[in-house]
């Protein structure tokens, strides 16, 4: 492992330090339902990649031995993500779209992140070139199952993403990802490669959610400063205090379902609020709802 490539490591670990404290600090202020799986799993990049600078460092300065445990852990570290990338993704494309997982969708990718996972230990143990180029090949076609299902997923709903850093943010994903499928083909054939292609995937996935956490964290604090919604300002509606949270949450995003466990209430208590506030306000859809909203006096 040579010093560009340590060096790589290093920057991965301070882009991705940076977009690790722009997810916890809007996990605080937004509380979508899905940054806190992401702050998990960026936490763990910034993990591997530390676990990985340390690796190539014990190669100056340690035994074999040590480099052995630190490439056991490395590795180890490495299938876990890329497994829990498989069940994330998917989920994080549902939220997007607005569609929530379905039993069948549950039964497919987390059976494919066990795979992933499995397999990848194996290689490990199995002490075979031969095996672990046929696992880097399985473990290969199981993540692209996984992408290509986001793809099309995508590309079938876009139009039905409202929040343009979303939608924005998917698209980059997917753009960088097309871009970096070379280097995951020659990956596969020269170990040179493999080590310097784990910086650059997490380098390029943290600068793109650093540049999306950024422009979402402006955009709530712009709109902060312009918009006074409160309870008051929906008094000729005869809004109550209940239908008001209700409200709020809708605002943010969260389903029926989701709104049901941050009020502690049930689904069919959030479903009778919905429909007052719909009958209330003259509305049919939480769309209009929020163009009603976003057009008040208020805004």
């Amino acid at each position: 492992m040579g010093g560009f490539v340590l060096f790589t490591y290093t920057i991965s670990i301070a882009v991705s330090c940076m977009a690790l404290a722009l997810a916890i600090a809007a996990r605080i202020f937004r509380k979508d339902p899905w940054t806190g799986y992401y702050v998990v799993f960026q936490s763990c990049l910034i993990g591997i990649m530390g676990t990985g600078l340390a690796r190539g460092l014990s190669l100056f300065f340690m035994p074999n031995r040590v480099y052995a445990v630190f490439n056991f852990i490395f590795t180890t570290l490495l299938h876990a993500a890329m497994a829990f990338v498989i069940v994330f993704l998917p989920f994080f494309l549902s939220w997007v779209i607005a569609k929530p997982w379905r039993k069948l969708q549950r039964m497919a990718f987390y059976p494919l992140a066990l795979v992933y996972f499995g397999i990848g230990l194996a290689s490990q143990i199995v002490e075979s070139e031969r095996f672990f180029f046929w696992v880097s090949v399985g473990q290969t076609l199981v993540f692209l199952t996984m992408y290509v299902f986001c793809i099309v997923t995508l590309w079938k709903n876009l139009k039905s993403i409202e929040n343009k850093q979303s939608r924005d943010v998917c698209l980059a994903i997917n753009i960088v990802s097309l871009a970096l499928i070379p280097l995951c083909f020659f990956s596969l054939f020269f170990a040179a490669v493999k080590d310097f292609s784990y910086p650059v995937y997490v380098l390029a996935f943290s600068i793109i959610m650093l540049v999306y956490y950024y422009s979402r964290i402006t955009i709530d604090v712009e709109e902060k400063k312009r918009s006074t919604l409160s309870l008051e300002s929906l008094a000729s509606y005869k809004i109550t205090e209940r239908e008001f949270s209700v409200i709020q949450l809708i605002c943010d995003g969260l389903t029926n379902k989701e709104i049901a466990g941050e009020l502690s209430i049930s689904v069919n208590t959030v479903n009778n609020h919905v429909a007052n506030i719909f009958d209330k306000m003259g509305v049919r859809s939480r769309i209009d709802l929020l163009k009603l909203l976003k057009e008040g006096p208020w805004a």
